[in-house]
């Protein structure tokens, strides 16, 4: 029998070799004279319009690609700088707009129990509750994603998402960013 998966939810990742102690000094640097700002952080640090040649460079030369397609020339990729200290996360969200192609975050530093990304099934509140959720779906509503360093995520800006606490005695550093087409 034939099986037809027609509303898939992909979810890209890719390591990356990126001087990430370099970064790390970069990101600090710009917190000690950016603000934070309050979005889905739940204390932390959040800093946006933060720019790294190198890391958007690899950010867009990695943007997944269907076979045979290419991206004209075009893309902007707005990033932010996140450092989450120990009793920090984020909290569910998305990122909807409708100029925006993906989202994801690159992983600077992520010590061990600094909290794993946590995606939604975006199938609605009742799948849960109907017959085939757990024979054909194993009864999943969430999925996690355990971050490594160097690593990038990509995802729809609509899928929701949240960040575990950070039950580490170290700051977990990642970058988020938005790709714009």
């Amino acid at each position: 029998m034939e099986s037809l998966d027609l509303f898939p939810t992909t979810i890209w990742a890719t390591k990356v070799e990126l001087d990430n102690n370099k970064l790390e000094e970069d990101i600090r640097r710009f917190s000690s004279v950016t603000e934070s700002v309050q979005v889905s952080n739940v204390g932390g640090y959040q800093g946006h319009q933060y720019e790294n040649k190198e890391l958007i460079d690899i950010l867009e030369k990695n943007v997944p690609t269907m076979e045979g397609k290419t991206f004209p020339d075009g893309l902007v990729t707005h990033t932010w700088a996140n450092i989450n200290p120990k009793g920090c996360y984020n909290t569910r969200h998305s990122h909807v707009d409708t100029q925006i192609l993906l989202s994801g975050t690159y992983y600077v530093k992520t010590p061990e129990n600094s909290g794993r990304i946590r995606f939604y099934d975006p199938r609605g509140h009742l799948i849960p509750y109907m017959r085939d959720f757990e024979y054909y779906y194993h009864g999943h509503s969430v999925n996690y994603i355990q971050p490594e360093e160097g690593m990038i995520l990509y995802f729809p800006p609509w899928l929701d998402h949240d960040v575990e606490n950070n039950e580490s005695e170290e700051d977990r550093i990642s970058v988020s960013f938005n790709i714009l087409w």
